[in-house]
């Protein structure tokens, strides 16, 4: 299948990158800078642009069978007003356009899907977060509920703390509250259950809680 992937030069995107292909997936990758790319040259369609860039975004998407984004904020001081949350719209709206049905958005515990309980662990932590990165948690949460609200067959893919490391294991998934999940994630692993999502038909409308088993 061919997948348009957004935020690919974060930490996870190489992972994500790397088990796309290794698993034989042809993408089509966006980015603002094709430099930080170069170690894929030739096994990927790199299309630069913005978030605001809709013509750019449009061209990333042609052909493409689903997306995934790993679009968040990249620091402690988000600049503007839920700027992961405008970009996203933007996807949405090239999406419905093109035809494309199938949005895979890393998320995290400051959006509650319908099926969570009370977990004091998780609940803590991210209230933490709110206290020191407030703008950042409010642009997730933003973003998260503008593709719940969304028809597309989107699922929210709820994350804990990300450590460097490939796939190996098994993960758990479930809701918190209700299934026992880590506080930690290796990036290989999220990358693989990323992929596995773009034809796995489970979490469609989810948002399911991930962390290494």
């Amino acid at each position: 299948m061919r997948i348009a992937l957004f935020g690919a030069t974060g930490y996870t995107g190489p992972f994500v990158i790397e088990e796309a292909l290794r698993q034989g997936h042809s993408l089509s990758v966006y980015t603002r800078d094709a430099r930080k790319l170069q170690a894929f040259n030739g096994q990927i369609e790199i299309v630069v642009g913005t978030l605001q860039d809709k013509g750019a975004i449009a061209k990333c998407l042609h052909g493409s069978d689903a997306v995934i984004s790993a679009l968040g904020p990249n620091s402690l001081k988000v600049q503007g007003d839920r700027p992961v949350m405008h970009g996203m719209a933007n996807i949405i709206e090239a999406m419905k356009q093109s035809n494309v049905r199938r949005l895979i958005q890393i998320s995290t515990s400051a959006y509650r899907d319908p099926k969570d309980g009370f977990a004091f662990n998780v609940r803590a932590f991210a209230l933490l977060f709110k206290v020191i990165a407030r703008k950042g948690v409010k642009d997730i949460r933003a973003t998260a509920e503008l593709i719940a609200r969304s028809d597309l067959d989107w699922t929210l893919v709820r994350i804990p703390k990300l450590k460097n490391g490939h796939a190996a294991g098994a993960v758990d998934t479930g809701w918190y509250g209700k299934t026992r999940l880590g506080m930690k994630l290796s990036r290989g692993n999220l990358a693989k259950f990323l992929i596995e999502q773009v034809d796995d038909v489970r979490f469609i409308r989810e948002a399911p809680g991930v962390a290494d088993h």
